[in-house]
Formats: C-alpha cells, structure tokens, sequence
C-alpha cells in the first residue's frame, strides 16, 4: 500500500470512516489522502483540520494524484458523477464504488476499461467494525481485490462476493445495524415500562448485545445451539422466545431484508439509467 494515493469522492460519513480507519491503522499516510466534495466546503475543511489530508474543492487535482478513487455520493448523483468522470478517469486507476444499489454495468458503461469495484460497507465503519463485501468488476484483477480489501479491512472485515448477491449483503449487513438498533430500542423501552430507569435499561441492553456478539466471534458456533444453550425448558427465556416467534419474528427479519434488497434494485432502475435497468433484468 506505499505506492497507493486515494481520491475520495464525497466527504460523507463513510469517507470520513475510511479515512479514520487508514490513518488510524497505519495503512497510508495523511498526504496519501485526498479528499473532495461538490458542495459542503465546510464539511471538506472539517476532514482537512481533523486528518491533515489533502483537500480539493474541484476533481481535476484529484484525480491526477490518486491511483485508487472511491466514489462516495448518493444514489441520486450518480449520473451527474460518472457523466463528470467519463473520459478522465485512467485504465490505470482502481475506482471503488460505495454508491449503494448502482451496479457494475452501470459504472463500466461510463468508464470503460477501467478497474471497478463495487463496495458494501455499513455504519459501524465509524468505529472500525463494518461488514463490508466486495464484488469486481471486468478489469479488476487479484491485485485490484487484494488493494480493495486493504482498504475496507481498515473498518473491519472484509468478503468477496458475486455481484448477484450483492443486493442480499445490502439487505443484511448493509441496512443490519438499524434492525439492531431498533431491536435495542424495543428492549430499552421494555425495560423503562417495566420500571427500569432509562440509563440503567440502555446499559443493560448494550451490554447484552456486545457480550452475545462477543460470544459469536470468539465461539464460532452456530447461533442457533448458543440460543438453545440458554434456553432452559420451561425458563424465561423460552417464555420470551415464544412470544416472539408468535409475533412473526424470524420472518419478519427475513421479509425486513428480502424488501432492502428489493429497495436496492429499485435503486438501480431509478438512478442509474437505461444501464441499471438492463443489468437487473
């Protein structure tokens, strides 16, 4: 990674925590960063006093500098973006797309030749535990994957996937972190009608989420014998499981994201054109 310099296009969060992870991982250097945004100035000079990278408010600098770009704006400016790109960007330069829904048909009508990347990260890249999956393109080779990799192992771990399931690891660990919230949310509120205090319920339930996780990590076991090791017959917590079971929890996580992924191929159509129809057929 000595020879890499990124271009980050978009200066969101989730360049924001790409940055942070790099620098704070040690992979590259501030000055191998740069970093640009079309609009929030403020927000490009927020990154440039926090990280000392290298800030442009225009592409042109940007893109003579940098070897590997991510592009990191919206769905909806998709088109505006790559109609900007088309022609300037190199064969030569690895392009890693975090847009999410946009696939790689899509990016290589408008960037032909070049190594693309598509790129699902989630949140919890700001505290350097995303699950990101990768999928690559035409033109990108082992070594395009293995930098690509690199890069997101910076915010946590890193998968390679096929692009057709692409659209399912946006369902799952894309959008997860809101079904986990909204699950820590259900249980704080639980707990404070009941007669908990707000702290103590969000302490209690934050807690119970890190140690089961921690338990998956470091166990490697099936999810489903841990669940039956705590589930003592009779207990509370098959009292407590057959209440949600009864309410159709298991299924309604699984329609929550079969209709994300859904969601991401509706994005495909909307916001990446003629292209993006054509490739979710």
């Amino acid at each position: 990674m000595s020879q890499v310099v990124i271009g980050m296009i978009g200066a969101g969060n989730m360049a924001d925590a790409l940055i942070k992870g790099l620098l704070g991982r040690h992979v590259l250097l501030p000055d191998a960063v740069w970093a640009t945004n079309r609009s929030n100035r403020e927000r490009l000079a927020a990154l440039q006093a926090r990280y000392s990278i290298r800030g442009t408010p225009t592409k042109p600098a940007l893109l003579a500098a940098s070897n590997v770009l991510i592009l990191a704006v919206k769905p909806k400016d998709t088109l505006q973006l790559l109609a900007e790109l088309e022609g300037t960007v190199r064969t030569d330069q690895l392009t890693i797309s975090v847009i999410a829904g946009i696939p790689l048909a899509v990016l290589e009508a408008k960037l032909p030749g070049v190594p693309l990347i598509r790129a699902m990260p989630n949140t919890s890249a700001a505290v350097l535990a995303s699950a990101t999956a990768l999928t690559a393109g035409l033109h990108a080779t082992d070594e395009h994957v293995r930098t690509a990799t690199r890069i997101f192992d910076a915010v946590g771990d890193t998968v390679l996937v096929p692009e057709e399931v692409l659209d399912v690891v946006t369902g799952l660990s894309g959008s997860g972190p809101a079904y986990v919230y909204r699950l820590i949310e259900a249980m704080i509120h639980g707990g404070t009608e009941l007669g908990l205090t707000g702290d103590l319920a969000r302490r209690l339930a934050v807690q119970t989420l890190i140690g089961a996780a921690r338990m998956l990590a470091e166990s490697r076991e099936d999810p489903g014998e841990l669940r039956r090791r705590v589930t003592s017959p009779g207990g509370t917590t098959m009292a407590a499981l057959g209440v949600l079971e009864d309410r159709g929890f298991a299924l309604a996580v699984r329609d929550a994201i079969s209709r994300a992924a859904e969601r991401a191929r509706e994005m495909a159509r909307e916001f990446g054109g003629r292209d993006g129809q054509d490739a979710k057929r």
